[in-house]
């Protein structure tokens, strides 16, 4: 076996590598995208955070139709105000969750554009 051979074995192994590691990485990113869907009322929902010092923050969650405001430390979690949402921040999170839906089913513009030449057997220009 010569050095030429050798170097296009390899060249191939990792070529074929590189496929396999591609098409897993976007596998588990589509997946991921596809298995969010839409956040139901029994989720707690984080909203925010706010450092107050090196172990300590105040954290905004949402549960139901209620926002918590939360002191967390390292050595505990304390509830400091709750309140109700508002018919109106419902609506709106119900509107902004069904377009996020709609975005994550649809390909991308890029994606559409590879999807279409590849199936015309034009070369994708990257």
């Amino acid at each position: 076996m010569n050095l030429a051979s050798a170097l296009l074995e390899l060249l191939t192994v990792a070529f074929a590598l590189a496929i396999v590691l591609g098409l897993a990485f976007f596998s588990l990113k589509l997946l991921k995208r596809f298995q969010a869907g839409a956040p139901s009322d029994d989720q707690i929902r984080y909203l925010r955070a706010l450092p107050v010092g090196q172990r300590e923050r105040l954290t905004l969650v949402a549960y139901r139709d209620e926002v918590f405001l939360l002191g967390v430390t390292a050595g505990q979690i304390t509830v400091l105000d709750r309140r109700t949402r508002s018919p109106e921040e419902l609506a709106a999170e119900a509107t902004a969750a069904e377009q996020a839906r709609r975005r994550a089913a649809q390909p991308s513009m890029a994606m559409r554009r590879l999807i279409g030449k590849t199936l015309a057997r034009e070369r994708p220009d990257f």
